[in-house]
């Protein structure tokens, strides 16, 4: 027994001799890691579809050629992409041997507000995306005055109520498959635009009521059927639908 017992003590290495060792791994490790083998051969972009692959590598200020452990700066590319309003999330990994992977989770477009003769994109949690002088193709809310607009943040309205009922609408709109290129709120009713010359006109309880039941999206199929693309479909208690080639 005395005899294994030396045996394990001599087997044993010292303090030293293991910081040596661990230094000398951390050093070739090192060495290993500053060779051209580690040099950024290409950038990967996932979840992007606002941005094209090379605005995003442009906003990132992201460059090839450089050592991915000590010339790329993961974290930089991030803060960068981050700063974007359409930037809900962004992860940057390095994967070895030579590529830098962005994933990005973003913003979606999802309504325009009105404002004067400009318009604030807004996404489904009501964050302003941009303002633009150029009508998105996203529902144009009108009748509401905003408040505040600040790229980036939530968008404040003066009448939140009237707020609150239109962004219930959209959702309506999304879960029952039916678009419309502008809402306009007036007093009590809401026109609801199908195309330029042909409007669904009601209460928003009304409007959403028939959508989920279906009905609307059946008169706004059956005019199409006909080629009538113009005139004012209306809606009463949810159940009630008339139509007139007139515009109100």
């Amino acid at each position: 027994m005395k005899k294994r017992d030396k045996k394990k003590r001599k087997s044993r290495l010292s303090p030293l001799a293991k910081i040596a060792i661990a230094l000398a791994i951390a050093g070739a490790c090192a060495g290993l890691s500053l060779t051209s083998i580690f040099n950024v051969e290409k950038y990967e972009v996932e979840g992007n579809s606002y941005y094209t692959d090379d605005e995003i590598l442009v906003m990132g200020n992201c460059k090839t050629g450089g050592n991915m452990f000590w010339d790329v700066d993961t974290g930089d590319i991030k803060k960068r992409l981050s700063k974007d309003s359409y930037m809900a999330k962004v992860k940057v990994k390095r994967i070895i041997p030579n590529t830098i992977r962005i994933q990005l989770t973003e913003r979606k477009q999802y309504a325009a507000v009105v404002y004067g003769d400009h318009y604030v994109v807004i996404d489904d949690e009501n964050i302003v995306l941009r303002k633009t002088d150029v009508a998105p193709k996203v529902p144009v809310l009108q009748g509401i005055t905003i408040n505040k607009m600040d790229v980036g943040a939530a968008i404040e309205i003066d009448e939140k109520v009237k707020f609150q009922q239109m962004t219930e609408f959209l959702q309506v709109m999304e879960d029952n498959d039916m678009y419309y290129t502008r809402l306009v709120v007036e007093k009590a009713q809401i026109k609801a635009y199908v195309l330029d010359n042909l409007v669904c006109v009601g209460s928003a309880e009304d409007l959403m009521e028939s959508m989920k039941k279906g009905e609307l999206q059946k008169v706004i199929k059956g005019l199409f059927d006909l080629k009538i693309e113009r005139g004012t479909v209306k809606v009463s208690g949810g159940d009630y639908i008339s139509f007139s080639p007139e515009i109100v």
